[in-house]
């Protein structure tokens, strides 16, 4: 629906600039038959610009903006469970555009019926009329008092009304709209108007488009020899008759004085012709702009930045996933605890015959979702073993009853959980007092001034292309590197895998540029769970006590997380069949050794005469991105 708008809000934005130009250039002169072209024109290309772009166009818009098109965000680690929200809330928003999706609709859908009335109606008085002839010329003989009129080959009128010399006149006319085909004019102005009804535009063009017609039959009159003052006596005696019709080419229209105005001008000068030609650029304005629209909503990689030495942590998604936040209020809870949990698993869980046989065992991580009604959903493997002790915990968790729906801001909320199935052979572990094991180090984490959002500002701000390597459309990847002391200071700036010498110049000049850190009150925390054999566990919860935040390790048993050292932070780590452990912080001394930050950069360029760039491109880079200038 929403490209259907955007194609809308185009071919009217176009007919309004059209008939303005109209308006305002065009209504006053006495070219009439260039008139009808341009009219037709107009419609024709308002309603098929929309479909073409010319990509050098609309890179002209674009390379005006090149030095603005790099945005850079910040990622870091994720804690164990995710608030899923989905779209639709307790208070739901106004659908606006179904709205007027609907009126527009119905608005079409009864202009549309009185146009196929019409049409009957027509042919009705085609089937009542008699076929006759007058001076080679075939009409419709009507009975009824109505004015003249035609509808593309058919002539309809009533000869008894009218004098044998208004007769010829009225015939004359008529053929005109006949011969010129007219009435495919009048037939394209109004489903313009059924389609566009709200567009006044579109209805004030039809007025036009109706009496320029009129003007170029008037003028065929004329030039059979009629006098001009004997014709327009006539058209003064048939102003009282109407059709009942629009549709049609109508010997006498409201706007008479307009066509007598039109008769009676002096003919404009061929130099005025030149106002013609401005369609030209109002048709290259309307493609570029246009072109330009096209290329702004190509989809594109998103930019980012992450600091490299907070490795990112997402857990796989599960499922259809709307909105992610860090923290919930109030997470979901298994009815009657963990203990309750833990007992259900050991009750429901049966070692599959095949692994027992082969002699498999270890741990199956699964993620599942704690609907907003507390049912279970999406249920998936994050780290299989085999397939039978897969699908084994696939089927216990699927059976597990409703929980106790988490909140988020006071609104139940999707929350992903992520659950580790330790299978032993022999029995199958959900809750034992088996030891683990928890290495941590602390380091304290300087802060860009301004925060996150500062350091994207900077970013954003200071990344240039260098105009040396547009022009030659050069490219490539640049990975840097710079250090932090304890006292905010940045140094050590190094290329570690670098480009050319201008792109390698401007990565450097941007971290040289940068400001001194301040020192934050954030501890960056790195650790390691292990079994009691020293083996990396994955899919241990770390939690900080007394909050929600916390993590998962990682397939090596790593995890990252930071924390705030004024809360005087304790964590909890805890694993699925084996005793948690809680680690005080605030005894644990941080590290004033310096700190680095890693910064990939992506010089890309795109444009017709550009080759793609070629190569890996890294996952956590600042992709900066312009238009090649190279002829």
């Amino acid at each position: 629906m929403e490209t259907l708008f955007v194609y809308l809000i185009k071919v009217n934005a176009a007919l309004v600039l059209f008939y303005l130009v109209y308006v305002v250039l065009l209504r006053k002169d006495t070219f009439i038959r260039l008139k009808r072209h341009y009219f037709l024109a107009a419609i024709v290309f308002s309603l098929a610009y929309p479909f073409f772009t010319v990509a050098q166009l609309g890179n002209l818009i674009s390379f005006w903006q090149a030095d603005k098109v790099v945005e850079t965000r910040i990622v870091v680690g994720e804690p164990q469970m995710t608030v899923l929200l989905d779209e639709a809330t307790d208070a739901k928003p106004v659908p606006i555009g179904k709205i007027l999706f609907w009126t527009a609709l119905a608005g079409t859908l009864v202009l549309s019926i009185r146009i196929v009335w019409q049409l009957a109606s027509i042919f009705r008085i085609r089937l009542r009329g008699r076929k006759r002839l007058s001076e080679g010329i075939a009409f419709y003989r009507l009975s009824e008092n109505i004015a003249p009129f035609s509808f593309f080959r058919w002539i309809f009128l009533n000869p008894g009304s009218h004098s044998e010399a208004e007769l010829r006149q009225i015939l004359a006319h008529e053929q005109t709209h006949v011969r010129q085909w007219h009435s495919i004019d009048i037939m394209l102005a109004e489903w313009l108007c059924a389609f566009f009804w709200w567009n006044p535009a579109a209805w004030l063009m039809r007025r036009e488009i109706a009496i320029n017609l009129e003007y170029l039959a008037d003028n065929a009159v004329l030039c059979t020899g009629v006098s001009s003052r004997e014709y327009q006596y006539h058209l003064l005696r048939l102003t009282y008759q109407e059709t009942g019709f629009q549709m049609v080419n109508k010997f006498n229209v409201s706007q008479l004085k307009q066509r007598i105005m039109m008769m009676n001008r002096t003919k404009s000068p061929a130099a005025k012709l030149a106002k013609y030609l401005t369609i030209l650029p109002m048709a290259i304005l309307l493609i570029t702009a246009n072109s330009a629209y096209a290329q702004s909503t190509q989809p594109s990689e998103p930019t980012k930045y992450q600091d490299n030495s907070l490795q990112d942590k997402k857990p796989k998604k599960v499922g259809q996933s709307e909105e992610v936040f860090s923290m919930v209020d109030q997470p979901p809870q298994f009815n009657g605890g963990v203990e309750a949990l833990f007992k259900f698993l050991s009750d429901n869980l049966v070692y599959p015959k095949a692994a027992l046989e082969k002699g498999i065992q270890g741990h199956v991580i699964v993620n599942f979702i704690v609907g907003k009604d507390g049912s279970i959903d999406s249920v998936a493997v994050v780290k299989g073993i085999d397939p039978s002790l897969d699908k084994e915990a696939l089927r216990v968790v699927s059976a597990m009853p409703k929980w106790i729906p988490g909140k988020h801001r006071g609104v139940a909320a999707r929350v992903i959980y992520t659950l580790p199935i330790a299978f032993e052979l022999g029995q199958t572990v959900v809750g034992t007092t088996m030891p683990l094991s928890v290495a941590i180090s602390l380091q304290k984490q300087p802060v860009f001034p301004g925060g996150k959002s500062g350091y994207i500002k900077y970013l954003n701000e200071t990344i240039k292309y260098p105009i040396s390597e547009m022009e030659k459309n050069g490219q490539g990847i640049v990975s840097a590197s710079y250090k932090i002391d304890e006292n905010g200071n940045v140094y050590d700036e190094k290329i570690e895998e670098g480009a050319s010498d201008a792109l390698n110049d401007a990565v450097l000049s941007i971290i040289k540029k940068m400001p001194k850190w301040e020192t934050g009150s954030n501890l960056l925390v790195e650790g390691k769970v292990t079994d009691s054999n020293a083996k990396p566990l994955q899919g241990a919860s770390v939690v900080v006590k007394g909050s929600t935040t916390g993590t998962i390790s990682d397939a090596d048993g790593n995890f990252y997380l930071v924390v705030q050292e004024s809360d005087n932070p304790s964590l909890s780590v805890s694993f699925v069949g084996m005793k948690s452990a809680i680690v005080d912080l605030t005894k644990i001394t941080p590290k004033s050794v310096g700190y680095e930050v890693k910064l990939p950069i992506v010089f890309r360029l795109v444009g017709d005469n550009v080759e793609p760039l070629t190569g890996e491109i890294p996952k956590d880079a600042v992709v900066v991105t312009a238009y090649g200038m190279k002829k």
